[in-house]
């Protein structure tokens, strides 16, 4: 079962023009039962789609993170874990996540390809609001066409930074 496992993240903006800061980690569940995390301080445009936020911003989230890295932030936990440790907990009726110690996530190297596979996955996952199967067909071709892949990747995932926005 998959699933985003927290709610949406607060965002903060930022001075540089259309960008915005993640207050809170958020947790997607994949179809293999791997947790990946998008976390607290990352700095992103929450597109979904080109100048456009109008789906669940956690998706775009996590596919900025594949393309900007071309590494994503697995979390080496189960849900139950994570729930049982304190990390999961409810905070006024929404499910959030605390930070992760580094010892409990990995950094993975991806593809462009799969990082727009988990997309289209969280497009049909998210539930806020629900996205139309042609939307998610449409921007999973959309996203096929990112040129800006070729540019990226050039920076790594700092695990010892992560929280601090400047992985």
């Amino acid at each position: 079962m998959t699933k985003f496992i927290t709610c949406a993240s607060r965002t903060e903006q930022l001075p540089e023009k259309g960008m915005y800061k993640l207050l809170d980690n958020e947790l997607y569940l994949d179809d293999d039962y791997l947790i990946y995390l998008a976390w607290r301080g990352y700095r992103t445009d929450n597109f979904t789609w080109i100048k456009n936020s109008n789906w669940d911003i956690r998706c775009s989230h996590g596919h900025d993170v594949g393309c900007q890295y071309h590494q994503v932030v697995r979390v080496n936990l189960t849900e139950s874990e994570l729930w049982s440790s304190g990390l999961l907990h409810y905070h006024k009726g929404k499910i959030v996540c605390e930070d992760i110690p580094k010892e409990f996530l990995s950094v993975i190297d991806i593809s462009g390809h799969w990082i727009n596979n988990l997309f289209y996955r969280m497009l049909r996952d998210a539930d806020c609001p629900k996205t139309p199967k042609h939307i998610q067909k449409l921007y999973r071709a959309g996203v096929s066409f990112n040129l800006n892949w070729f540019t990226t990747g050039k920076e790594k995932i700092d695990l010892d930074n992560l929280y601090e926005g400047v992985a």
